[in-house]
């Protein structure tokens, strides 16, 4: 994404030129203010647009990530209660899950996709969010 360059003066006026000079270069220099300020307005609400989209990617990266590490840190299933955001292993399938509500599970995480959600795709779009704010800072 290129954002948009505030144009430079074309002639700054100097107090050495000779008066006729001077004037001429005040006048121009006058006259490609509005340009400049249009142009650094538009650069601004650029900016700020980019700076949202970082803000964004920023957030979806960091949930990624918390979700990562503690699907790392998840501890086997057993029947019993969970709260809202636990994670176990399924002994079944050695994949991760994350529980969705408070609840009392008597199924495993891998069988149960109403009570758990599935961390396996996590790592991937930790990955993808990752090559994507590569790819965001190599346009800025």
């Amino acid at each position: 994404m290129s954002v948009t360059q505030v144009p430079a003066f074309t002639k700054v006026p100097s107090r050495s030129d000779t008066p006729d000079t001077f004037s001429a270069d005040v006048d121009s220099f006058l006259s490609e203010i509005p340009d400049r300020a249009i142009a650094s307005n538009q650069q601004a609400q650029e900016v700020n647009a980019a700076a949202e989209q970082v803000a964004t990617q920023a957030a979806a990266v960091a949930e990624a990530s918390a979700a990562f590490e503690s699907g790392v840190n998840a501890d086997r299933w057993a029947a019993g209660d969970y709260s809202d955001g636990d994670a176990v292993w399924s002994p079944s399938d050695g994949l991760t899950y994350r529980a969705k509500a408070d609840f009392t599970s008597a199924i495993d995480p891998a069988a149960d996709p109403a009570n758990w959600h599935s961390l396996t795709p996590v790592a991937q779009a930790k990955d993808e969010m990752a090559r994507l704010a590569l790819v965001f800072a190599a346009n800025f």
